[in-house]
């Protein structure tokens, strides 16, 4: 779900700055031929390709926080004509749901001219109600077991998915690398940052999870405890009522301005001992590359220096809010600096 308050956004643009010189990359190094190379779109702050899943023409999400590629039923696709395995289930970290549906016959998947054979694919029947609270405008997922095949990068200039082999090493030509902290097939990424309500740096383990189409979602007793202090807290986990706030932070060699946060009233049950999540409008805007088998994210923000994210407020579980700033004296529009 999302809401967008608009008399609050003219206030807080969130803003996206990239400092550090063009050291490290590598102009005059012929990259390596992707396997694939396929047009994407965005919707809903989310990344679709179009692909082919046996005789069916399909727009699936690339989504890290799936435990599974999946294929969701709907009146445009029943996909009856796959075959069936057995039962399974589908786990959605930013969500507390675990969402049922069968295992199908392996079948393959085209990006273009090149064919990739999942090991296994998932069929969720009949579109369950998290698909109303994920705003689905695809009929599935490309999740972790898609995406520990691959080097995965999106050129968003050139609005293109790029697959490389596991092992190809782009690092060359991204400004930011970060480590992948990997938890079975999981993807989390370590920060050092100060929220608004604490008082000093924490380390905090955020699951990579670009199916949730906002910024950060933090979870857990501590943080919303601090996040809410001066409320009634008692009142708000009734009415289960979470804190949006805004928050500059860093990642990597990356500054985010003003970025929406939710601090959510209560804890999913996939939590798993981690602070929360970040999501798909941190990525989106940058040209990045998501590698599981090499253990890291690359970001660069490509021939500009600076850029507005989607300031919408997106509500992981359909949760209630209030808005809350930590700034008494915010500053009014957006803030960029230029790198000098």
């Amino acid at each position: 779900m999302k809401i967008r308050i608009r008399h609050i956004c003219r206030i807080f643009v969130a803003t996206i700055i990239f400092f550090g010189g063009s050291e490290g990359l590598v102009a005059d190094q012929a990259k390596q031929t992707p396997l694939a190379a396929i047009p994407i779109a965005i919707v809903n702050n989310r990344v679709l390709v179009k692909v082919s899943v046996g005789h069916h023409q399909v727009s699936l999400t690339l989504d890290t926080g799936a435990s599974n590629s999946a294929l969701f039923q709907s009146r445009d696709h029943d996909f009856s004509d796959l075959g069936v395995l057995g039962d399974a289930n589908i786990i959605f970290p930013a969500l507390d749901e675990v969402v049922h549906g069968v295992n199908l016959v392996p079948v393959p998947i085209r990006f273009g001219t090149y064919t990739y054979n999942p090991t296994r694919l998932l069929r969720v029947d009949r579109r369950p109600p998290v698909g109303d609270r994920l705003n689905f405008k695809f009929d599935g997922v490309l999740g972790q077991d898609f995406f520990n095949e691959f080097v995965v990068e999106i050129d968003r200039e050139a609005m293109s998915l790029n697959l490389y082999k596991a092992g190809t090493d782009l690092s060359d030509y991204f400004r930011t690398e970060l480590q992948l902290v990997m938890k079975g097939t999981a993807p989390h990424i370590k920060l050092q940052n100060k929220m608004p309500w604490e008082n000093h740096i924490r380390t905090k383990e955020l699951m990579l999870d670009t199916g949730y189409p906002g910024a950060m979602v933090l979870w857990g007793n501590k943080h919303f405890l601090l996040a809410a202090r001066g409320n009634n807290i008692d009142t708000l986990r009734a009415e289960n009522k979470g804190i949006f706030t805004l928050a500059n932070f860093k990642i990597g060699m990356l500054r985010f301005f003003r970025t929406p946060i939710f601090v959510a009233p209560q804890e999913p049950i996939q939590a798993v001992e981690r602070d929360g999540i970040i999501g798909s409008n941190i990525l989106i805007w940058f040209h990045h590359v998501i590698d599981f088998p090499g253990k890291r994210l690359l970001l660069d923000i490509g021939s500009i220096h600076f850029n507005r994210m989607d300031n919408g407020y997106y509500l992981p579980n359909n949760e209630n809010f209030l808005v809350k700033r930590f700034d008494p004296k915010p500053p009014v529009g957006s803030i960029y600096v230029l790198d000098n």
